[in-house]
């Protein structure tokens, strides 16, 4: 079956797409991956985001978490990853990869969430609020006077020259973020350049290969 239509039937409301063509569209889909299209993660991220958002909400709800719309999102480009690392190993006469990698998925929960435990009750306790975190200046700017000091630094300098100058912002921004500690560093950065959180991605991923091609 054609995987775009899949897609486009799939968004287009339940009901609209029977299980057998679902089932073609993700077994080629899954074939494509497991032959290393990159670019076939994305579809697969599109026809079933559904799918991959009820086991996050459904997790995230046994242990007692909330979790906002853009989370889920970001977790489910999370999920469809770790689909991908195991493409190979998913048997197409099998059941759903979401269900047959089940663990994977619940897994990015408690990865994003972290430690958890739950809340103290602070309302008799005196915490005085942190002070607030400063957004990290102009990550070109950062990178350009460290490469004046640090051979590695000049590397990855002259090796984001080759890309365009927003690009290497935002992959720049995101390895920040992720440093920071933000557990959403997408959604952070596309805020930063107008972008969404898939589309940041999608610049990180473009970037990391440009970066291994050249290295």
């Amino acid at each position: 079956m054609d995987v775009k239509r899949a897609r486009d039937e799939q968004r287009s409301g339940p009901g609209r797409l029977d299980e057998e063509e679902k089932r073609a569209a993700v077994r080629s889909l899954m074939a494509r991956i497991a032959d290393g299209d990159d670019g076939a993660i994305w579809e697969l991220h599109e026809l079933v985001e559904g799918d991959l958002a009820r086991i996050i909400r459904s997790e995230a709800r046994r242990i007692d978490v909330r979790l906002n719309a853009d989370e889920v999102w970001e977790l489910t480009l999370d999920a469809v990853d770790a689909l991908a690392d195991v493409a190979g190993a998913w048997r197409p006469d099998g059941t759903w990869p979401w269900v047959w990698a089940h663990h994977r998925v619940r897994a990015v929960v408690h990865h994003h969430v972290g430690t958890f435990a739950k809340p103290l009750d602070d309302e008799h306790l005196d915490i005085e609020a942190p002070p607030p975190v400063e957004r990290i200046e102009d990550p070109r700017e950062v990178l350009r006077r460290v490469a004046e000091q640090h051979p590695a630094a000049r590397r990855l300098e002259e090796d984001l020259c080759r890309v365009r100058e927003r690009d290497a912002a935002v992959y720049l921004g995101v390895a920040l973020e992720k440093a920071a500690g933000n557990r959403s560093p997408a959604v952070t950065v596309g805020a930063d350049h107008g972008l969404q959180p898939v589309a940041v991605r999608k610049v990180v991923q473009r970037v990391g290969e440009r970066l291994s091609e050249v290295a």
